[in-house]
């Protein structure tokens, strides 16, 4: 009797990580930080410039999953971007964009650096209240500083 149930056990673990590994392995997502530090100079024109951007790749491609940015208020030429691309290719497909070139190349004389971290999941949640057509916060509601 002992031995059934330790099969069964074990039976069902194996299952367990079965399917836990075939979640990882079919979750191709994309997840990116970018560490930014913008002149100061040019602080405004970049926090315009870059939500104009975040609006445009959220509204046009469907591989853009989510692109945030914040700013640290006691540094605030720090900014990071946190993004998430549905695979490698959607990113790629990203980086190509008519939006994302206007992007880049108007603001490049703007980042004084830019570090790029290609990050892993922990937990991933968000309330449907932070949505940017319903949060008073975002950036579409509010001016650039």
């Amino acid at each position: 009797m002992n031995r059934a149930i330790f099969s069964k056990c074990l039976l069902l673990a194996f299952f367990i990580m079965t399917a836990n590994t075939m979640n990882a392995q079919q979750d191709q997502r994309k997840f990116r930080i970018a560490k930014i530090e913008i002149y100061p100079d040019y602080l405004g024109q970049y926090k315009t410039a870059l939500a104009e951007h975040a609006r445009s790749a959220m509204q046009a491609e469907p591989g853009v999953l989510a692109l945030q940015a914040v700013y640290d208020k006691a540094h605030p030429t720090m900014v990071t971007v946190f993004e998430v691309y549905a695979s490698e290719d959607a990113y790629q497909a990203h980086l190509k964009t008519p939006h994302f070139l206007k992007y880049k190349n108007g603001t490049l004389k703007m980042v004084k650096s830019l570090e790029l971290v290609d990050v892993a999941p922990i937990a991933m949640e968000i309330k449907p209240s932070l949505s940017p057509q319903q949060n008073p916060f975002s950036p579409q509601s509010q001016p650039a500083q």
